[in-house]
């Protein structure tokens, strides 16, 4: 993905309208602007995970989570990117930790640890950002975002038992 140099432009923002993908101006109210907000949000609170979590195959799956809000922001703003690749390696790795973890009996009260806690605080941002995101009928990042909120609850179980 190409990246351009970014310079705040100070107060250029400051009647309540931002630009989103190819300039367009919108106002700072506008739900694609709001579900961009949450999905930064999250995105934060992942990178707050990973600190906490000591594998490191599971700071390298939240990398590529993080990397895929990122497409699903662009997409929100206007971009034509595809997040079928990465839903389809987010179900892959879903299906492969379900099998080494037992099934639940009961629901689940977060606080077993830190990073527990944590994961459990980004399903639930995820599932925030999934119904904004059907809202918007943003197909793609809502599908996402859905599968997205089985990972975290995945991984918070394997933050507790740790």
């Amino acid at each position: 993905m190409a990246t351009k140099n970014f310079k705040p432009e100070m107060g250029k923002g400051d009647q309540g309208f931002t630009d989103l993908f190819g300039g367009r101006r919108v106002a700072k109210t506008d739900r694609r602007v709001k579900l961009n907000a949450l999905l930064d949000d999250l995105n934060a609170l992942l990178g707050l995970l990973r600190t906490g979590v000591r594998a490191a195959a599971v700071k390298k799956e939240l990398v590529s989570v993080q990397k895929a809000l990122v497409a699903a922001a662009g997409i929100v703003a206007g971009t034509k990117a595809d997040l079928a690749p990465e839903t389809r390696a987010l179900e892959t790795l879903i299906d492969s930790i379900a099998k080494t973890l037992r099934p639940q009996k009961k629901f689940v009260l977060p606080g077993a640890n830190e990073a527990e806690a944590l994961a459990h605080y980004a399903r639930a941002k995820a599932r925030v950002c999934e119904i904004l995101a059907w809202e918007l009928k943003a197909k793609a990042p809502a599908v996402y975002l859905n599968r997205l909120s089985d990972y975290l609850f995945l991984a918070a179980l394997r933050c507790a038992r740790k």
